[in-house]
């Protein structure tokens, strides 16, 4: 018999979740969790995103909140791009979507069930309590990391894209991504059902749209809490059609910007941190509920093999981090994809998708191409005619496509360092910058632009999956913003990430070391 004392600061998903799972793993504990509002009702957000993975997770430790989470969850819809003249399906149903309030009350329901203390707008700082274990769930904006900012190894920066949380009175029939525009301005919004009556509408701003449509004038005198109503009504407007003339929902709904949150401990002491405390991964992949979850079944499987508070948390850390990065590598590539989405908003709306489906890295032109032929088939037409129908032969397809180019002339994108034709001003350059909007990539671009379209640009770098991604993404934005010929290098197996960017047009060939 244990007899531990836990104190969880915030009641949202993780909190509540570790909690729960720490309390049924040690049921001698005392765990108690402090969230400073009064309500869970008065929750930010409307609906979030669950997988599969993580709902079996889950029953392998819970089946009991598991069950009650799919009841009153919303499946089985598919995500669709959704142009002005026509759609283009993206993927089938894979995941759940839940109202954030029903989540809530569910997790909590059942960790007051199993004797968890929660007490609602209690105010707890980290400093107050002499539990021997303090869970800091407090979010992404969380005060116990920021108190410990020191000790934790904090890292915060902040996206370019302005976004703002609404909801709808209605389902939509799918989940979709649609571009609407007024003016100068381009709102983008993710639309998906998470209950039969209701829908998130998450809507996006670049930096474009936030100077052209002033948005920046509509916070003046807001009072904190309060809704944005000048540019909700603004949103109406351009999302009337999708909205069906209705007004949108909101709860304390205003323009943010998303916080990337790195951490280069997990723990201090008797305090652990989790979930968006602990680490962000941005919204256009759908996972940071997920990943609170999963960090809270790990949390509580560390805490109950070993008494050893430290030893604990580094059980945890070590479980947790390998599976968290790459979330955040994938999600960093989605956000990039996203922040960009103007310079793609013209394009073939099939061109558009097969761009999307490939962000991140970690799905290939084939994976598309077996669900959705026909979608690939139009997108890569830009290659050359009669596109192959076999997915496993893509690749070998994309990768044999001519290029003409001011620069370079090849007979086929998969070429050899030296099959650069003499003459050609090449310009080598390692990038490994994440970062393909920052600072040094501005500069880069700056150069390039000012020189002729008779240059070749060779990106090279380590074979790590962040380097590999890097080079992808800054090689799309020369091709973009300059006349260069820009050829990526990559280890031989990453062929298909390479095949990828070529069809997706993220870059003009690719040179492959074995």
């Amino acid at each position: 018999m244990s007899h531990r004392t836990i104190d969880v600061i915030g009641g949202g998903p993780a909190g509540l979740a570790a909690a729960r799972l720490i309390k049924l793993a040690d049921p001698s504990s005392r765990v108690t969790v402090h969230e400073r509002s009064d309500s869970s009702t008065s929750t930010f957000g409307f609906g979030v995103s669950l997988t599969e993975s993580t709902m079996r997770n889950l029953s392998a430790v819970d089946p009991q909140t598991a069950e009650r989470i799919r009841q009153v969850s919303y499946a089985g819809h598919s995500l669709t791009l959704r142009g002005d003249d026509r759609d283009v399906q993206l993927h089938g149903a894979r995941n759940l979507a839940v109202g954030r309030a029903a989540l809530l009350e569910v997790l909590t329901e059942a960790a007051a069930a199993i004797g968890v203390d929660i007490r609602m707008g209690s105010r707890v700082d980290v400093s107050d309590t002499d539990a021997d274990v303090v869970v800091a769930a407090d979010g992404a904006r969380s005060a116990v990391r920021d108190k410990l900012a020191a000790e934790l190894g904090v890292h915060v920066s902040y996206g370019s894209l302005h976004y703002m949380w609404c909801g709808a009175d209605f389902a939509v029939d799918t989940a979709y991504f649609a571009a609407r525009s007024l003016d100068d301005a381009l709102f983008v919004t993710h639309a998906y059902p998470y209950a039969d009556g209701r829908s998130t509408f998450l809507i996006e701003a670049d930096e474009q749209t936030w100077k052209s449509a002033r948005l920046a004038d509509n916070e003046t005198g807001l009072a904190p809490g309060e809704t944005d109503e000048v540019s909700v009504r603004l949103l109406e407007q351009a999302f009337s059609a999708d909205l069906h003339g209705r007004k949108l929902l909101t709860n304390r709904t205003r323009w943010a910007r998303f916080p990337t949150v790195r951490l280069d401990r997990w723990s201090h002491g008797n305090v652990v941190v989790l979930g968006d405390a602990a680490h962000t991964a941005h919204y256009t992949i759908g996972s940071g509920t997920k990943l609170a979850l999963e960090d809270a079944i790990a949390l509580a499987r560390s805490l109950a093999d070993t008494r050893d508070v430290t030893e604990a948390f580094t059980r945890y850390e070590a479980a947790r981090r390998p599976v968290v990065d790459r979330f955040k590598h994938l999600a960093a590539r989605s956000q990039g994809w996203w922040s960009s989405y103007r310079n793609r908003h013209d394009q073939l709306p099939e061109r558009v998708a097969l761009s999307y489906m490939t962000r991140a890295g970690n799905l290939s032109v084939a994976d598309y191409a077996t669900a959705h032929p026909e979608i690939v088939q139009a997108a890569l037409r830009h290659l050359g005619d009669a596109p192959v129908t076999d997915p496993a032969a893509l690749d070998d397809w994309i990768l044999s496509r001519p290029l003409d180019h001011a620069a370079l002339t090849l007979v086929r994108r998969e070429i050899d360092p030296d099959a650069i034709r003499d003459g050609a001003r090449v310009r080598h350059l390692t990038w490994t910058d994440t970062d393909v909007w920052g600072d040094r990539a501005d500069e880069l671009v700056a150069e390039l632009e000012s020189r002729s379209a008779q240059t070749v640009v060779m990106l090279e770098g380590p074979d790590d999956a962040p380097s590999i991604g890097a080079r992808i993404d800054m090689a799309e934005r020369l091709r973009w913003y300059t006349a260069s010929a820009v050829v990526v290098t990559l280890p031989s197996v990453a062929r298909s990430k390479g095949a990828a960017a070529v069809a997706a047009g993220r870059c003009d060939a690719v040179v492959l070391v074995r």
